[in-house]
């Protein structure tokens, strides 16, 4: 199975970090690991969150497009999978981009996406930095961590507000 790290297959032009200049299918780039990969699925999707306050069919409907995928079948699995919800908030991203995820890919790929949790973590806690489109995972790695210690208030690290406990990175 080839690796692009791209498990949403986000579509190139939208210059998310962590890309490297490699497209696979003529029309999708190749992100440096499967967290940055993660990390654009994640900016995709709060944009989308944000246009469609949190209606799942306007967010897949523009995410599958029905000239390119069976909607009504896609937003039907996302549903069902997000345990019937609707709609959506920040709290639910990790659950929708599990749920796209698996739609994305076959076995393999969902394998290698999600049997490790931390894959799916850390490309959400790095998806809350605004990075460049030429950052690196060093990079983001190196900014996520500068900006938790901006957030240490007299030894005291504020209360994280991420839904994930910080994986050492």
């Amino acid at each position: 199975m080839a690796i692009f790290n791209n498990p949403g297959n986000l579509e190139v032009g939208q210059g998310y970090a962590g890309e490297t200049g490699e497209v696979y299918s003529e029309r999708f780039p190749v992100f440096e690991n499967a967290q940055m990969g993660v990390r654009a699925l994640f900016k995709d999707l709060r944009t989308k969150l944000k246009d469609y306050g949190g209606d799942i069919t306007g967010m897949i409907s523009k995410y599958a497009p029905p000239n390119e995928n069976d909607t009504k079948n896609y937003i039907n699995i996302v549903t069902d999978r997000m345990g019937g919800k609707s709609e959506v908030s920040e709290e639910d991203l990790p659950e929708l981009a599990s749920a796209i995820i698996w739609m994305e890919n076959k076995d393999e790929g969902r394998k290698y996406y999600l049997d490790d949790p931390r894959i799916l973590e850390e490309g959400y806690k790095l998806s809350t930095l605004d990075l460049p489109s030429t950052a690196s995972y060093a990079d983001a790695i190196t900014e996520y961590t500068k900006s938790r210690a901006e957030r240490n208030i007299g030894g005291m690290i504020s209360r994280n507000p991420y839904p994930y406990n910080p994986r050492p990175i």
